[in-house]
């Protein structure tokens, strides 16, 4: 009977460590980014973790007018072993926007595959080939909010929801490894990118009425270029970062809070 007691007791301890340490868990960020003709999924800890990824759902939406399309996910070890993901049904279409959902279910720590997050750094968890060129966003909206749809981003680590913020939401086709960090900010943040080759740049920082709030040209930029932003006089919400190199114009989001 002592035994018995013994058991149920370690049993009741360890299941209490579990859950102690999914409570401690801070919320976990994710962000989109363009690879060639690859998306990347990254997630981003806000602290260090190797227990159970339980769950993951997130969504992307484009334009249904720019015929372009998302093939399979693709899975690199040790994310493969430790949170799986795969398409969650087929592409809806809703009126000219496309959404696909992703979900992924893990099962054990990821201390079994050697995995082990450091807060602040970012992982792939996903990558995921596209076919055309569109401008992908990782998006929470009224249509993923749906009950009926229930496609908002979601995280749960050991059971629990650590679900953190959309970092980077949007991957244009010419993205070009342009990096804006952090974002969210409080109106601080850098954004920096790269020219393989000479070439005119237009620089211009707009809000939602289209009214411009910093703006800069670069003459024959060849190489890479950083500019670090203070706008923390600005109006919190939603702005637009446009820049266009050549011909070519890309758009980013950046968030003030």
């Amino acid at each position: 009977m002592k035994h018995s007691i013994l058991r149920i007791t370690g049993l009741s301890l360890a299941t209490a460590l579990i859950a102690t340490s999914a409570i401690a868990q801070s919320p976990v960020d994710i962000g989109l980014h363009h690879n060639g003709t690859m998306l990347e999924v990254h997630v981003r800890p806000q602290s260090d973790f190797n227990g159970i990824f339980s769950s993951l759902v997130y969504t992307i939406k484009w334009d249904s007018n720019s015929g372009a399309s998302l093939g399979d996910v693709t899975q690199e070890q040790p994310s493969s072993q430790y949170i799986p993901t795969a398409k969650s049904g087929d592409t809806h279409q809703v009126g000219t926007t496309n959404y696909q959902v992703f979900a992924g279910f893990g099962m054990a720590p990821m201390s079994s595959a050697s995995a082990q997050w450091v807060a602040g750094e970012d992982y792939v968890i996903a990558k995921i080939p596209v076919t055309g060129n569109a401008d992908f966003e990782l998006i929470n909206d009224s249509w993923t909010g749906e009950v009926v749809n229930n496609a908002s981003y979601y995280v749960a680590l050991g059971g629990a929801n650590r679900t953190g913020i959309i970092y980077k939401s949007l991957a244009t086709a010419d993205e070009d490894g342009v990096t804006i960090l952090p974002n969210p900010s409080n109106g601080q943040f850098t954004f920096s990118f790269s020219n393989n080759e000479a070439m005119d740049v237009t620089i211009e920082l707009v809000n939602t009425l289209g009214q411009t709030v910093m703006s800069e040209e670069v003459r024959a930029l060849n190489g890479p270029y950083r500019k670090d932003v203070d706008l923390t006089s600005a109006s919190s919400g939603l702005y637009y970062l446009k820049i266009k190199r050549g011909e070519d114009t890309t758009t980013h989001k950046v968030v003030i809070r």
